[in-house]
């Protein structure tokens, strides 16, 4: 019996081996199945209203429909500010701007006799220690790109290069969308007649070509459609003399929208000629709303003497926190996942991403300070969660005056911190927020107050101080920004 427990000690032992292969076996096969690729395409100043999928009839978009009709189209999709580096900091970090103290775009704006001081930005970059989605995805394995507009740091060490993203183009210009060498970081050899979003979208599918068997996240960061308005003649054409059918018809305005939607069908054909499709989550999505006019009149040289676009049925523009400044075009496309011809009017933000993106990735969350949920349950059309708030905080002077606001359910409020005026309104029956209903319940007023100013506090927002300096008579003079050498 003695000589047995040898034999029985050795089939346990190959027994335990076979189990332990078979659960490396196991393990090996799901590490090895390839993750989805992720491909964020970000633009710039495009209103709500901009897109023929959102009922534009004067600009054309036929490549951004049809991919919005292979997924879903958000409705109730916000910018996390109405203007550029706020929103971008709340996208890549996933936190509220107030949270990050980055509240106006960078530097900002001044108004040095105001009866209130403009809320400064507490950092000029996006603080190197806020962990981006884009270092999270490379940290997990994925191949990360990188290519277009930043604006959330101006100097070399707050790069995107510095914040998750290995292989970078950054157009850190502005001004122009030509003569592109010396604006890209790390600087280009192209020639001065290319376009930028023409420009973008090489180096995007060059990304794509290289990394095919890669699992990736690609970025791309489109100036467009931002000022100036410029656009190859042979768009431009295409509009001039196109009958207007809408409260704005720009027709270098509408040429940029159609170079940008031509730009994004190539990336499209590229997935799908690279078999990547079935296999790629794609997001498109504006950082903030759209512009109707510059802020300054002498910017207006900058749009050819005219009226961008029109954000109607909305009220606002780009720079406040009318539904016109903060509520943005969106769709999502994941075979497989969404679901096709979806229309959402779930409230989502751009803080969202990140914990979406991270989801998609099988990344946890971990300690992570989010202020973002997943979009995922709004992928099929089926959630319901409606009543979620949502918060901006815009604490300076641009189209407007500095206010926070709060959505929750169809009820937004605003609150002005130099008039100290309540609005409220239901979006459900006044969409162009043109019936201010605080003074009609005085309890829900309250509530919602109570609301905004509890999140304010959370995450210690800063708010207009007064101004002893203040002069009603020279109150709307732009000045020099605290934080920028030259005149704005």
């Amino acid at each position: 019996m003695m000589r047995l427990i040898p034999f029985m000690l050795l089939m346990i032992s190959l027994g335990a081996c076979s189990q332990k292969s078979q659960s490396e076996s196991q393990a090996n096969a799901k590490s090895s199945e390839k993750r989805p690729n992720m491909v964020f395409i970000y633009v710039d100043d495009m209103g709500w209203a901009d897109l023929s999928c959102y009922n534009n009839t004067y600009h054309e978009s036929p490549r951004i429909d049809a991919f919005a009709e292979q997924g879903v189209r958000y409705t109730n999709a916000y910018a996390p500010a109405p203007v550029c580096s706020p929103a971008r900091a709340g996208v890549f970090s996933g936190q509220y701007p107030a949270r990050l103290g980055v509240t106006d775009w960078i530097p900002g704006h001044w108004r040095p006799y105001e009866k209130k001081l403009a809320v400064v930005n507490r950092t000029q970059h996006l603080p190197l220690e806020v962990e981006t989605f884009g270092e999270a995805l490379r940290d997990a394995g994925y191949k990360t790109g990188y290519f277009g507009k930043w604006h959330l740091g101006d100097e070399e060490e707050y790069f995107v290069d510095k914040q998750g993203f290995d292989d970078v183009v950054m157009y850190q210009g502005g001004g122009t969308y030509y003569g592109l060498n010396k604006k890209f970081y790390p600087t280009q050899q192209i020639e001065d007649s290319v376009y930028l979003t023409d420009a973008l979208t090489n180096y995007a599918v060059d990304f794509l070509e290289r990394n095919q068997d890669s699992t990736f996240f690609l970025v791309i960061s489109h100036f467009a459609v931002h000022l100036p308005l410029e656009v190859p003649d042979s768009l431009y054409n295409q509009f001039k003399d196109k009958p207007h059918t809408m409260p704005v018809n720009n027709p270098w305005y509408a040429g940029m929208i159609k170079s940008l939607d031509n730009n994004v069908g190539v990336v499209l054909d590229k997935i799908d000629e690279l078999n990547l499709a079935d296999n790629t989550m794609i997001v498109f999505y504006s950082d903030n709303g759209g512009l109707h006019e510059p802020y300054r009149k002498e910017y207006l040289k900058y749009t050819r003497n005219q009226p961008v676009t029109s954000n109607k049925p909305l009220k606002g523009e780009k720079g406040n926190l009318y539904e016109g400044g903060i509520r943005v075009p969106m769709m999502v496309r994941w075979p497989g996942h969404t679901k096709a011809n979806t229309v959402s009017d779930i409230p989502v933000s751009g803080i969202d991403l990140y914990p979406t993106f991270l989801e998609i990735a099988g990344v946890e969350k971990g300690n992570r300070v989010l202020d973002g949920q997943s979009m995922i349950p709004t992928f099929d059309g089926t959630s319901t969660a409606k009543d979620r708030a949502l918060f901006w905080h815009y604490p300076v002077f641009h189209h407007g005056e500095p206010a926070s606001a709060m959505r929750k359910g169809n009820y937004k409020v605003i609150k002005n911190y130099i008039t100290e005026e309540v609005e409220i309104y239901d979006l459900s029956s006044d969409l162009g927020e043109s019936k201010n209903i605080a003074d009609q319940d005085p309890a829900l007023t309250a509530k919602l107050v109570q609301e905004l100013d509890n999140h304010l506090s959370e995450v210690k927002a800063e708010l207009p101080q007064d101004n002893p300096d203040f002069d009603p008579k020279r109150r709307h003079e732009w000045g020099i920004h605290p934080d920028k050498e030259q005149n704005l």
